[in-house]
């Protein structure tokens, strides 16, 4: 009986840890630091990561400017084509098998700052301002005029 009972305790608190978390994503920045950029794998986490972002800030603003919205798809599409390419030489995956498996990223990613965005809304009326995905913009901003 002690043992059930401490088994269900110990699961309504990893429960409720799970529940809490703050952000769905660990910010780029706390990511990049953490790991090599000379990495192909952590290259292609960074490409699948700004596509999500870009994709999440086109759909925020799609409403009030069109224009750049679609710009922002447009930088999405070609980070995640980064993505692939990389994925293709460095992993040696086939073609079909790279571009399904970053589409399933992607959009896992946006999922999460979907819900992150939405929680920072309630906290300060604004998606981005406040929180890691201001950060991550700055850090794809960059990313994207290195070109």
């Amino acid at each position: 009986m002690e043992k059930i009972r401490l088994i269900l305790v110990m699961t309504i608190v990893l429960f409720f840890i799970n529940f809490v978390k703050a952000n769905s994503n660990v910010s780029l920045k706390s990511y990049l630091d953490e790991n090599d950029l000379e990495n192909p794998s952590t290259q292609i986490y960074l490409l699948k990561r700004c596509s999500a972002v870009y994709a999440y800030a086109s759909g925020i603003i799609l409403k009030s400017d069109a224009i750049s919205s679609k710009n922002f798809i447009d930088i999405s599409n070609n980070l995640l084509f980064k993505a692939v390419e990389l994925m293709i030489i460095d992993k040696n995956q086939k073609l079909e098998q790279a571009q399904q498996d970053a589409e399933k990223n992607r959009k896992e990613l946006f999922n999460n700052y979907i819900i992150d965005g939405k929680k920072n809304w309630e906290k300060n009326a604004s998606h981005f301002k406040g929180s890691y995905i201001s950060e991550d913009m700055v850090i794809c901003t960059k990313l994207t005029e290195d070109k």
